[in-house]
């Protein structure tokens, strides 16, 4: 008889394992058992399903080197779980014949065929119970491979507005600071990131854990500036007005990429913070800022356009940036990742206080292992 591959049970004296074999519902599995003799210390004896493999192989050649080679097992290995299952069973398993090597006794094929009739048995039981767990677990993989993707992003309007109307499904925003954002997707806690930085400037693909390779994607250009009072009652121009006296002014958090604009444009100006009411006080979004002006809680805040126009507030122009999306260069051609980018870029072009980004027809560039750019077609 060929030893067959060990198959499944339960009942007392067992402990199971898992294994792989035969597939059900996209993932495969075949129980496994142990079989064991208790004695009354507690203590175990060898596992009777591998003896039974042991004897099968004996009763189909019957010389032990070759039966322990059948089954990778070595030679001492094979004689010990022999001796230590006659010890504690009582019986006498196998015999040495002169010339003929090792072969079963009466009792030893009694257990082999017992433990096979066993074996067979608890796979019929068996097969309904691993069939449904079988199904429960591909659902759950299949549950797993659509979690998801992961984004930290700094905020913006219409990147808010896609995810919320679900112009783009299958991304979960956390709305940061650009910096915190970036260092999020460096550290590898997030799939995607989305940051801006000033019009003209096209920031290199951030490292990815492992010098894995990853891509950027310039999403919409935005106009920034100061958000005040309808009408513009302060006469505010410019960031040098910030630090007039009696004019009360809203920040927004640090970290986030808007604040360091306005920060670069106070040094420019040799203005500092101390000077400027309000500095410290702190928004995590345009929006809020925004709310915070209409509120007649701050004459002015350094913000988007769009936001000011959402409030029927003033506006004064300060510059022209780009917001820009980071990604895991295995996401270039993800149909998520794609759908979000021309959904923003839809966007932009239809909002006051947007533009699409001039170069969507060149696609996303990104950085190889060494650092160096490679582009990325996402057509």
């Amino acid at each position: 008889m060929k030893p067959r591959t060990p198959t499944s049970s339960r009942g007392a004296g067992s402990a199971g394992s898992a294994g792989l074999a035969e597939s059900s519902a996209s993932v495969a599995l075949a129980p496994r058992v142990r079989l064991v003799v208790r004695a009354a210390d507690g203590d175990q004896a060898p596992d009777l399903v591998s003896l039974a493999h042991l004897l099968e192989a004996l009763e189909a050649s019957p010389r032990m080197a070759a039966a322990a080679n059948e089954l990778d097992v070595s030679y001492r290995t094979a004689w010990s779980r022999v001796v230590e299952a006659e010890r504690r069973t009582g019986l006498r398993l196998v015999e040495r014949v002169k010339g003929h090597g090792t072969r079963l006794t009466d009792s030893g094929r009694a257990v082999a065929a017992a433990v096979a009739a066993f074996e067979q048995e608890a796979e019929r039981g068996l097969r309904g119970p691993i069939g449904r767990l079988a199904t429960r677990l591909a659902a759950i993989t299949s549950s797993a491979a659509q979690r998801p993707l992961r984004l930290a992003a700094s905020h913006d309007l219409l990147l808010q507005r896609c995810l919320a109307e679900r112009l783009a499904a299958g991304i979960q925003v956390r709305f940061v600071g650009s910096e915190e954002a970036l260092e999020a997707f460096v550290r590898g806690e997030v799939e995607l990131a989305g940051f801006h930085v000033p019009a003209g400037h096209r920031p290199a693909a951030p490292a990815r854990p492992g010098g894995a390779r990853s891509f950027v994607a310039p999403l919409a250009r935005r106009e920034q500036g100061l958000i005040v009072a309808q009408g513009n009652p302060r006469r505010i121009r410019d960031v040098t007005d910030l630090a007039r006296a009696g004019l009360r002014f809203v920040n927004r958090q640090r970290g986030a990429a808007t604040r360091s604009w306005l920060d670069r444009l106070l040094r420019e100006q040799g203005i500092s913070p101390e000077r400027i009411t309000g500095y410290d006080i702190e928004e995590a979004s345009h929006l809020a800022v925004a709310a915070t002006v209409a509120a007649g809680d701050a004459d002015a805040g350094f913000g988007l356009k769009a936001a000011a126009l959402r409030f029927g507030l003033g506006f004064v122009s300060i510059g022209v940036e780009t917001y820009w999306l980071a990604g895991d260069g295995a996401l270039s051609r993800d149909s998520r990742v794609r759908e979000l980018i021309a959904a923003v870029r839809r966007l932009a072009a239809e909002t006051e206080g947007y533009m699409a980004p001039p170069s969507t027809g060149r696609g996303t560039s990104g950085a190889g292992r060494n650092g160096h750019p490679e582009n990325h077609n996402m057509k």
